[in-house]
């Protein structure tokens, strides 16, 4: 058996049409068959080699003849073709982007091998500077703590998915089964995982870590992201419009993720709308578990939140500010605190000279002894009510049945 890369150099002299070779990297079989056209159908010419899919090869008598890596034909190309080694001694930022810029310019979905892709420098998919052929890439790993990317050094995004161009024409995009972080010595940096400029997007079973921020979207809507854990950041999670961007944070639904023992805030969503969180857990964090605000950008409907676990926030569990007319609804959510001295559960703030509409039905409030016995417990106080509304009484139009421990706070 043959080498890709014997194969394809200039001492070999086999033009056969279809070969079965051993790839240089991976040492796996692989077959390459001669083509003419490129995966457009569009002729074959030197400007679509990428010496990794589509090679050249030239025969004695000066004949040219250009090869496919047929594997990719299931629609999936193995960044490991590429030279990753996901062995956490090698840099593999390089071999990585390369790999990025060739799927995004076939339409592959990228595979991501088990390892730790250590990486120095950030990642780019970028939907805006390459012509995607096929409107559709996901990246697949193996797992959350089997497939790693562990970014390391000052890197601003460790993993940059940017949209089109012209975001009416959005491609579909998922990422799945991955965990990014950072080196446990190294301070929180950067962005983890950053989606910007898209109309849809899917995200599942993604852990981030140690980040400044660890998950980001930007002028995204139409989003499902499920099964994210981000923890131990400064922000686990901040979603905005930035200048000039094309839409606000919106229609984005959040299903069992979780928030834990970030710095500053679980999430922050600034000027959402239509914001769903199912099933979602904000526990430990040293501030706000889930800062909102709304502006009336787009609809009026704001947040909905649904079977949610709050607990030992350090600060609020909600804290919701509005400046336009809305309406929210909380739902058989669970609100537990420890911490002595911790303020309200949920601080509805209504800048605003326009009505608010709330729905808090069958949540619990509740609160727990300090699992430590060195630190003073939780007392409850009718100074700190479990739904704090500041603003103009007479605009709060609140229908709720909940459950609350303390009659004090109800």
């Amino acid at each position: 058996m043959t080498f890709t890369d014997v194969f394809f150099s200039t001492a070999n002299t086999n033009t056969d049409s279809l070969v079965q070779l051993i790839d240089s990297y991976t040492n796996e079989n692989v077959n390459f068959k001669q083509t003419s056209v490129w995966i457009d159908g569009t002729a074959m010419d030197d400007t679509k080699v990428d010496n990794i899919i589509y090679r050249k090869k030239t025969n004695l008598s000066g004949n040219t003849f250009y090869y496919l890596r047929t594997d990719v034909l299931s629609g999936n190309l193995d960044v490991r073709i590429f030279g990753v080694k996901a062995d956490d001694i090698q840099d593999d930022s390089s071999a990585l982007q390369s790999a990025f810029n060739t799927a995004c310019k076939l339409g592959l979905n990228i595979l991501l091998p088990s390892g730790t892709m250590k990486t120095t420098q950030g990642l780019v998919l970028d939907f805006s500077l390459q012509e995607t052929v096929m409107r559709r890439i996901q990246i697949i790993g193996k797992g959350v703590g089997n497939s790693i990317i562990k970014n390391s050094g000052p890197t601003s995004i460790a993993l940059f998915i940017k949209g089109p161009a012209d975001p009416s024409t959005p491609p579909y995009f998922s990422i799945s089964d991955l965990t990014i972080t950072k080196p446990e010595e190294q301070t929180r940096y950067g962005a983890g995982l950053l989606i910007q400029d898209f109309v849809g997007a899917n995200v599942n079973n993604i852990e981030i870590s140690s980040f400044d921020i660890g998950f980001q979207l930007i002028n995204t809507c139409n989003a499902q992201i499920s099964f994210l854990v981000s923890k131990f950041c400064n922000y686990g999670m901040y979603n905005e419009i930035a200048s000039e961007g094309f839409t606000h944070p919106n229609l984005l639904n959040f299903r069992n993720c979780t928030f834990l023992g970030n710095v500053m805030y679980g999430a922050v969503i600034i000027s959402g709308h239509a914001v769903k969180f199912d099933s979602c857990g904000f526990e430990g964090n040293l501030g706000v578990g889930l800062q909102f605000t709304f502006g009336g950008y787009n609809g009026r409907e704001a947040l909905s939140l649904i079977n949610n676990y709050f607990e030992g926030n350090a600060n609020h569990d909600l804290y919701f500010e509005t400046t336009s007319m809305t309406a929210l609804s909380l739902i058989s959510n669970t609100f537990s605190k420890n911490i002595a001295g911790r303020a309200s559960d949920v601080v509805i703030n209504n800048l605003s000279n326009d009505k608010v509409h709330m729905s808090s039905l069958s949540n619990s409030f509740a609160y727990y002894p300090s699992p430590d016995p060195t630190k003073p417990s939780y007392v409850p106080s009718a100074a700190s009510k479990n739904i704090l509304y500041m603003g103009d009484s007479s605009k709060f139009h609140l229908l709720h049945n909940d459950m609350h421990q303390s009659s004090l706070e109800s």
